[in-house]
């Protein structure tokens, strides 16, 4: 069976957005798995890995990290399993869609998930987490509470482009969703694992297509615990 590992915070907490994507991957192609918990600081826990983050899976004898190359892999292990990408031309449309996630909205999702994430943190890895915030935004969790409100505001302006379409379809994907979807809906997802302060309003189109996700696979991603 796959083994994944991923982070994990308070409570049993499984916070990390990339791993939510490797997780409905493997959702999405109908496989079998199990999770194993590592803290931020547990470098050891997947020094196995050949790298220093999650999400890592293995396969039998095969190990691979990062939630992108992930996907590749389960594409071409498991051709006959629901495709993750719909063809050559999906997966690269897929690739640019990752690229603009990680570059454009995730900074912002962290400045603004970072003040309240940083309570639901393991103490092993509270000084760890702290530092990091430090390190990428320049501010602390406090400051970043105070400008909460306006990075959610500039978030929500970020998303038009995927919200204009979502008024279109029911997914990015089309009718049915592809990766594409887990790509950005682990944004959210971590959002819920982490805040209790909600990012979209209940009448965004966003906001319904994220309900719909959380509703996929006997609503998988929706039985986590979460704030909301």
């Amino acid at each position: 069976m796959i083994e994944l590992w991923e982070l994990i915070g308070q409570s049993d907490r499984r916070y990390s957005t990339f791993s939510w994507r490797s997780r409905m991957a493997l959702r999405h192609k109908h496989l079998a798995f199990t999770t194993q918990p590592v803290l931020q600081t547990d470098k050891a826990a997947i020094a196995f890995s050949g790298g220093k983050t999650v999400p890592v899976i293995r396969d039998s004898a095969t190990v691979v990290r990062d939630s992108w190359q992930i996907a590749e892999y389960l594409e071409q292990a498991y051709p006959q399993q629901p495709s993750l990408f719909g063809g050559p031309t999906g997966k690269a449309l897929c690739l640019f869609f990752n690229t603009w996630v990680d570059r454009s909205l995730m900074p912002l999702a962290f400045r603004g998930l970072a003040c309240d994430a940083i309570h639901i943190q393991d103490p092993a890895d509270q000084d760890h987490f702290r530092a990091t915030i430090e390190k990428f935004t320049g501010g602390t969790p406090d400051s970043l509470k105070l400008e909460q409100a306006k990075t959610f505001e500039r978030l929500r302006a970020a998303l038009d482009p995927a919200r204009a379409i979502l008024k279109r379809q029911q997914f990015l994907g089309g009718s049915d969703p592809c990766y594409a979807d887990y790509i950005l809906f682990s944004m959210f997802q971590w959002a819920r694992i982490v805040s209790p302060v909600p990012i979209l309003p209940a009448d965004d189109p966003l906001q319904a297509w994220c309900e719909r996700i959380l509703g996929l696979y006997d609503g998988y991603a929706r039985n986590t615990l979460a704030f909301y």
